[in-house]
């Protein structure tokens, strides 16, 4: 990706208060979630993606979108000529949300599967994007799916309403130590482009040609809106 500053910035987990991390993991010790993932990727960096929550595959592999959804994350940042280098994917749930259920035939036995996070839940680990925001602070942040869509600009936005389209509002964020008191709006505008999640198109293959059309938008968004401002900046 052109302009992007290879010196200032850096490649992997931004990094986190432990105090932060350990304050939203006792917020949800009891619910049914399992394992912790860091985001990774560029710091500070122009794009962000911000997803739902890791499935199993990624709290074993320790890296974001590491299983079926991650190969058609792959799909998307090559018709977006970009790598993963060049922008930092994280989460809006931290950790794997589950179910269990007992396996037909054998009702001694369990058979865990993921499952969509819960408000309660997105609220809890809230600090953490906030602050993954901060550090980022990148100029477009992609949503993928109605989890991330609705945790940075509330429940009245759906992805079917909104895909594909370049959204600047204020985003929702908390008091990094008392989340349960709610969202409040950020003082800084952002940039905002839904995406279908890269898991829907595994269920719904008549998402295809949209998801196509989207990432050409995108794209669009990408070379007129960063290059343009990193030609301003200049070197």
């Amino acid at each position: 990706m052109s302009n992007q500053n290879q010196t200032s910035s850096h490649i992997g987990p931004v990094p986190l208060p432990p105090e932060l991390v350990h304050a939203c993991l006792e917020r949800v010790k009891d619910l049914r979630l399992e394992g912790f993932l860091t985001g990774f990727g560029r710091w500070p960096g122009k794009l962000m993606m911000v997803g739902e929550a890791p499935g199993a595959t990624e709290i074993q592999n320790g890296r974001p979108f590491s299983g079926q959804a991650g190969k058609v994350l792959d799909g998307y940042l090559e018709a977006l000529e970009i790598t993963r280098d060049d922008l930092y994917i994280t989460s809006a749930v931290r950790s794997r949300p589950y179910k269990d259920k007992p396996v037909k035939g054998s009702p001694d036995r369990l058979s865990r599967s993921n499952r969509t996070p819960t408000r309660a839940e997105v609220l809890a680990f809230a600090p953490i994007l906030d602050r993954e925001i901060a550090v980022v602070q990148p100029q477009i942040l992609i949503t993928l799916g109605n989890i991330g869509l609705q945790r940075l600009l509330g429940e009245e936005y759906t992805i079917t309403a909104w895909h594909g389209q370049l959204i600047r509002r204020r985003i929702q964020q908390v008091h990094s130590e008392h989340p349960e008191q709610g969202y409040h709006l950020s003082d800084q505008e952002y940039c905002i482009f839904p995406m279908y999640h890269p898991a829907a198109v595994l269920y719904n293959r008549s998402l295809t040609d949209i998801i196509a059309d989207d990432l050409r938008q995108l794209r669009e968004q990408i070379n007129e809106n960063l290059q343009m401002r990193g030609n301003q900046q200049g070197p």
